[in-house]
């Protein structure tokens, strides 16, 4: 008798929080020691931009790690070769080749413009704090659930197999700094925020190195390893002239659309979108959105305070409403998940319009007639 799951997003929530709290202190910390030691490596258009993305991942994380569980259960249930014992031996065995795929899977992310859409996001920050571990898509999701597809079918279970996924994602956050200096020996084998400095870097013989996630090894084998050398020079090649949440959702599938209906063919479009983001046509080099400005180039903005507290208060506002929704989703009564999902990305929108100078009158007055009116509805 095969097991059944539900596809509902699950209450039990509990790790979530010591997770949020150790993040939340991680990143305060670094903050503060950044701040007494004269070092600018948080800017605030950067930092908003990085934190409300990784909120818009976790809101769609409440939805999607269900599904991702059942499709990697229902993998284990009807196609493991194994049947691999949930040990904590086999755990350390199943982290290792979690970590090799991850290896693969992020030189793909980089290599392959389809996937990379989703990932230059997490590279677009010109600053480099722990806010940029924030900075993700959901979007990776569905091509991560591709590559990892291949540990249920060894014999691994949907909870060890997210559970590598957890202490990939834990140990990928620790990275983010440029506060702590190389560590000796430990260079040697393990991933260090050194190795992921440069991987963030954008200098020319920075691009393109040090994927692994845990070990280092897979680069030195593979021959994408390189040591911190240069002085790094975060973001990507080009700058964003943006700082708007839906253009940092959006803005490299846009890109893509724009280079491929220059392509006369429809193998040339494929190659767009399968090729690397460095891969040039026979005809010529494609030509980009005018989004794409000179590194160095983009202007940050001025903000008086009350923009500030208004701007955090609505990021602080998104985040309680998250954990709220993440802890009690069993009990919400009838239309309030969907209330809570459009308030959260609603405000989203809001923010980056507000980081960009745009206004968000109209967006703001819909936002809380809806909120209104689902007050009444609950309350009649």
């Amino acid at each position: 008798m095969k097991e059944e799951i539900s596809l509902m997003p699950k209450s039990d929530n509990a790790g979530l929080f010591i997770v949020i709290s150790i993040v939340m202190f991680v990143l305060a910390t670094e903050y503060i020691v950044a701040r007494r030691k004269g070092k600018k490596i948080f800017r605030f258009e950067n930092t908003i931009a990085n934190i409300s993305m990784g909120i818009f991942d976790r809101i769609a994380g409440v939805f999607m790690v269900p599904v991702i569980f059942f499709f990697y259960h229902y993998l284990h249930e009807y196609f493991a070769v194994f049947k691999i014992p949930q040990t904590t031996t086999w755990f350390i065995v199943a982290v290792l080749v979690s970590d090799i795929v991850w290896y693969f899977y992020h030189l793909a992310g980089h290599r392959i413009n389809l996937f990379w859409g989703s990932h230059i996001i997490h590279h677009q920050s010109e600053d480099y704090n722990y806010s940029v571990a924030f900075n993700l898509t959901p979007f990776q999701v569905f091509i991560r659930i591709m590559f990892w597809s291949i540990m249920p079918i060894i014999g691994f279970s949907a909870e060890v197999v997210l559970g590598t996924h957890a202490v990939l994602g834990l140990y990928q956050f620790l990275l983010h700094t440029p506060l702590i200096p190389k560590l000796g020996i430990i260079e040697e084998f393990m991933v260090t925020p050194s190795h992921h400095r440069v991987h963030h870097g954008s200098n020319p013989e920075y691009l393109d190195k040090n994927y692994g996630g845990i070990f280092i090894i897979w680069d030195r084998l593979f021959g994408t390893f390189k040591r911190e050398e240069a002085e790094v020079k975060y973001g990507i090649t080009m700058d964003i002239n943006s700082r708007d949440f839906v253009t940092g959702v959006f803005h490299y599938y846009a890109n893509l659309l724009h280079m491929m209906k220059q392509m006369p063919t429809f193998a040339g479009k494929l190659n767009v979108l399968f090729k690397g983001p460095d891969w040039v046509p026979a005809t010529g080099e494609l030509h980009h959105l005018p989004l794409y400005v000179e590194k160095g180039s983009y202007q940050y903005k001025t903000y008086s305070l009350l923009e500030k507290i208004y701007i955090i208060g609505n990021i602080v506002l998104v985040a309680l409403v998250l954990c709220f929704m993440s802890y009690k989703i069993a009990e919400i009564p009838k239309f309030g998940l969907e209330v809570m999902t459009f308030y959260m990305l609603v405000t989203l929108v809001s923010i980056g319009r507000m980081v960009e100078k745009q206004s968000v009158k109209s967006i703001e007055i819909f936002k809380y007639l809806v909120v209104f009116a689902y007050l009444l509805y609950s309350f009649t």
